[in-house]
């Protein structure tokens, strides 16, 4: 059963803007077809025109720009994960209907992967000192749609802060000097609605 894809069309930032340009213009154009989507239309442009400016502003290399480009990028690629899944159940497996939101069919006709299994192998690191951020990875599962990282300090009951990304490794920035985080990590994949965590893993913001 056809579905929409993401990660083969998103790699770069240019090709994340130009797909996600294509998905606002065609769902808008069929709104009769997509009559509720989530998100909204004009959440998705806000994102893309919030994205397009930090393109511009992290053309000279400024470290800082660059990092709120990579954050603005990851918003507006699970904008557009939210997006695929309200298409998903949508087109019902229809090529020409995931065509008319914008995205591009996949051409897998295996069974659906279904339920992620349980992420292994997490890593937290502090490879650059004082810059209060922590390296995360996780083992590589090739069906898995997005990662979600989360985060929050230890030996608390607070909620955990998502992070998700395309790959399977991210950088946390922006965490509090010498305290303790404790980190976990999940597969999204087919069916977003259960969630297998991995491990919980610790690590000294210094």
């Amino acid at each position: 059963m056809a579905k929409p894809t993401l990660l083969s069309k998103i790699g770069s930032a240019a090709k994340l803007l130009h797909y996600a340009e294509s998905v606002l213009v065609k769902t808008r154009e069929n709104a009769s077809i997509f009559t509720e989507p989530n998100p909204t239309m004009d959440d998705l442009e806000a994102a893309i025109e919030t994205f397009k400016r930090s393109m511009t502003e992290a053309r000279f290399r400024d470290m800082r720009q660059v990092v709120l480009k990579n954050q603005h990028a990851i918003a507006l690629k699970k904008l557009l994960y939210n997006l695929s899944l309200y298409v998903e159940t949508i087109a019902q497996g229809d090529p020409a209907l995931i065509l008319a939101a914008g995205f591009t069919p996949s051409k897998d006709n295996r069974t659906p992967i279904g339920i992620a299994p349980k992420p292994t192998d997490l890593r937290a690191e502090v490879l650059h000192p004082g810059t209060n951020s922590v390296h995360i990875r996780v083992k590589h599962w090739k069906p898995a749609r997005f990662y979600q990282f989360e985060y929050r300090k230890a030996d608390e009951e607070a909620q955990w802060t998502k992070v998700l990304s395309s790959s399977s490794k991210t950088l946390l920035t922006n965490l509090e000097y010498l305290k303790v985080y404790e980190f976990r990590a999940a597969y999204l994949s087919s069916d977003p609605l259960v969630i297998n965590y991995s491990e919980t893993a610790r690590c000294v913001v210094v």
